[in-house]
């Protein structure tokens, strides 16, 4: 992965990383919508976490490029997030992605716009009005 977004092999990269995936791996989502039918309330709630599991190997010798071969990183989605990954596909740029992973902010509002844009049918307007419209 550290590869992949031109990052440095081991070190303070590799650990920001692999605190990167606990973070990730601690955390869920939660969804919620509320609607009036009839005469009740209708609540619809669900939670989900990314990962099911996770074993990320790093070392904590500064000095150490790489780990030995037989310790590989294993990453397994939940069930919940891979469905819904495979059922709301997201067109990135990797480019794009490599080039804003040190300013999260935008790279979630790149991510929103790239989805949004997918995802017109024609001619769309977006909070905040100042973007163009997707065709």
């Amino acid at each position: 992965m550290l590869d992949a977004f031109g990052m440095q092999q081991g070190g303070s990269q590799y650990r920001r990383l692999a605190n990167a995936f606990r973070r990730v791996f601690g955390a869920a989502i939660f969804f919620g919508t509320d609607s009036q039918q009839q005469e009740a309330l209708v609540v619809h709630q669900a939670r989900f976490n990314f990962m099911s599991e996770a074993r990320i190997w790093y070392s904590r010798d500064p000095d150490q490029q790489t780990l030995p071969s037989d310790c590989q990183n294993t990453v397994i989605l939940s069930d919940e997030f891979y469905q819904e990954l495979i059922s709301h596909p997201i067109p990135m740029d990797l480019e794009a992605a490599k080039a804003l992973s040190s300013a999260p902010a935008a790279l979630d509002l790149f991510t929103w716009l790239s989805y949004r844009c997918f995802n017109a049918k024609g001619e769309e307007r977006s909070f905040p009005s100042i973007f163009a419209s997707c065709k």
